[in-house]
This record gives C-alpha cells, sequence and structure tokens, in this order.
C-alpha cells in the first residue's frame, strides 16, 4: 500500500513538473521587454478586423445569425471557436453520445454535407481540447505580473497548436492571442511609473508598428461617442500620470485643460471644470470637517455623550441635507475597517 502511495506521489509530483516547464519555458523570450518574442509572430499575417472585434470585446453569437455567412470560404477562422460556444450554450448536453448527435443534425441543418461532416470532426475535438485544457490550466498557477500573463498565454496557445496543429490553432485563436497579447504589452507601458507621458505614447506607436506592420493606424478606431472620448481622454492622463504628478498645480491644471480640448467641445470642458471645482469644495469642506471634528474629540472639557452632540451638530452644519449620506459612509468605512 505504501508503495502504491509513494508511485501516485512520484506522478502527481511529475505533472507538476512538466506543468511548470510548459508554463515557464518560454520565460527568457515571451516578455513586455522590447525586443522579445511575440507569441504570433509579427511575420504571420492576421487580419486585423479580426483582432479588433476582440479589442472590443466580440459579443457572443446570437440565434439570429446564420453561420454559412462565416463560413463560406473555410470551416477555421476567428469565428470558429464563437460558433462552438454557440452550440454549447444551445444545444443541451444530457450525455456526449446524445450530444454530439444532436449536434451532427444541427450541423446539417445550416451547413452543406462536407461542411457539416468537417465542422463536426473539429468540434468533437474542440469538445476534448476544452476538457483538458481545464485540467492542464491548474498545473500552470495564476498569473500576476505582465510577462507571467504573456507566458501563461503562450502556454494556452502552445498547448492549442499540439492539439490541432499549428495552422489550425493560429487561424482559430491567433487574432484573438494577438489582441491580448498587444493589451498585455500596451498596458504594461501605460502603466509603467518610470516612464513620462511622450516616451509611453512612442513606446505604444513602436509597438503598434512592430505588430501591425502597414495596419498598426488602424488598429484603433478614433473615439465616435462621448463616452468613447471620455475613455481616451482618461488613458490621455494615465500615460501622462508622473508629467502629471511633478508638474506644479498650475501646470498640471493647465495640462488637464489641453487633453480635454484634444477630445470635447468648449461647452463640455466648461461642465468639465465646473465638476472639479465642485469636488475641490467637498474635499475643502471634508477637510475642514475633520479639522473640527478633531478638535472637539480632543477637547478635555466634553464628555462623550456632549462629544458625540457637538459632532452631530457640525455634521448637519457642514453638509446639510447630505448629512446623513455623510454619517451612512462614514459608519461604512468603519465597518471595513473592523
Amino acid at each position: 500500500m505504501k508503495k502504491k502511495i509513494v508511485i501516485t506521489g512520484l506522478v502527481v509530483l511529475a505533472v507538476g513538473i512538466i506543468g511548470y516547464m510548459l508554463y515557464s519555458r518560454h520565460a527568457a523570450d515571451v516578455s513586455v521587454e522590447d525586443g522579445a518574442r511575440h507569441i504570433i509572430s509579427t511575420t504571420q499575417k492576421i487580419p486585423v478586423q479580426d483582432a479588433k472585434m476582440f479589442l472590443k470585446g466580440f459579443p457572443a453569437q446570437s440565434a439570429n445569425e446564420d453561420p454559412r455567412q462565416y463560413f463560406a470560404r473555410d470551416i477555421v477562422n476567428a469565428y470558429t471557436v464563437r460558433f462552438f460556444k454557440f452550440i454549447e450554450t444551445q444545444i443541451e448536453f444530457t450525455s456526449m453520445e446524445e450530444h454530439l448527435k444532436a449536434v451532427k443534425a444541427y450541423l446539417h441543418s445550416v451547413l452543406a454535407p462536407d461542411k457539416a461532416e468537417e465542422m463536426f470532426t473539429l468540434y468533437k475535438k474542440f469538445i476534448d481540447y476544452e476538457m483538458q485544457i481545464t485540467e492542464k490550466a491548474k498545473s500552470w498557477g495564476e498569473p500576476k505580473t505582465p510577462d507571467e500573463f504573456l507566458r501563461y498565454l503562450q502556454s494556452v496557445q502552445d498547448y492549442r497548436r499540439e492539439v490541432f496543429g499549428k495552422e489550425v490553432a493560429d487561424a482559430m485563436w491567433g487574432a484573438e492571442v494577438k489582441a491580448h497579447e498587444y493589451t498585455i504589452r500596451k498596458n504594461s507601458i501605460k502603466t509603467d511609473a518610470n516612464l513620462y507621458g511622450a516616451d509611453k505614447e512612442k513606446r505604444i506607436n513602436n509597438l503598434k508598428e512592430e505588430m501591425w506592420g502597414a495596419d498598426a493606424a488602424l488598429i484603433e478606431d478614433p473615439p465616435q461617442s462621448d463616452p468613447e472620448r471620455y475613455e481616451i481622454y482618461q488613458e490621455k492622463q494615465a500615460l501622462y500620470q508622473r508629467d502629471l504628478q511633478e508638474s506644479s498645480a498650475y501646470e498640471r491644471v493647465k495640462k488637464i485643460k489641453e487633453f480635454r480640448e484634444n477630445y470635447f467641445s468648449s461647452e463640455q470642458v466648461a461642465r468639465l471644470e465646473q465638476v472639479d471645482k465642485e469636488m475641490e469644495g467637498e474635499r475643502q469642506r471634508e477637510t475642514d470637517y475633520e479639522t473640527r471634528e478633531k478638535a472637539i474629540l480632543n477637547d478635555p472639557g466634553m464628555g462623550d455623550e456632549k462629544k458625540a452632540e457637538a459632532i452631530r451638530e457640525l455634521q448637519n452644519s457642514t453638509f446639510g441635507e447630505k448629512a446623513d449620506a455623510f454619517r451612512r459612509r462614514q459608519n461604512i468605512q468603519k465597518n471595513v475597517k473592523q
């Protein structure tokens, strides 16, 4: 019995070691550093429009969509996994045999016979892959840093290539992987506290050219709506975070106004400035309140009951109709700290 336990333990250990090796074997060459190797080779043509679908958030396939429009030429492309996910949600899984039987019938109802058979063969492999990848991923650990996220993404795609072959795996997941890789690399630059804004923008532009070549200018559309413009404005502030932190109050306000004027109308800029004034007024009011509250709490001539009464009066006079909301917020903060 002991021998069996030891052997079992060794097998588990071996699986863990193999999983770690699969995860870490790219540590030296897959990273966010300049010049590091990419998961999807920069020489491999991935349609920029396919990648943009994942950057924007590829919506799930709906029952109203005709799958034939996505597979007029090939059954393997950026829409294949999305189609398979749709099938999984639409066709009940009582048992593998019954599920596959229903899937085959469905595919033959929406695709030509030859394509239906090809798709069915691929779907069976996909189902098996999904079950296997869930177990394999457990041994890779949870990524926390940009480099670890890239290595994790690399390991997942390497496993897909082992299962489906490189050509099929990259056709099915290449656009998604490249979009995720671009986002990881871009965010790594954007959040680097050691870089100034101009350097970040230069590095991001270089990253676009490196990953997308002649299509670099197409990978991110200019903002069309107010929410999109506000999102880009916030990103601009994040890029220039170090510049703003090291600027004087006057220069910081001036720089932020320049950013706003690039994306918003004069009326919208004026409204944002009014919001700034109101928020600053709120901050100053709370600062004044905290000073006066502290003086009450430190007054040796007042008992606890008198202090509580004085603080409540102070809250009412300081915050008016918002006093109850202020007290609720204080109670929540106290409970969180406890």
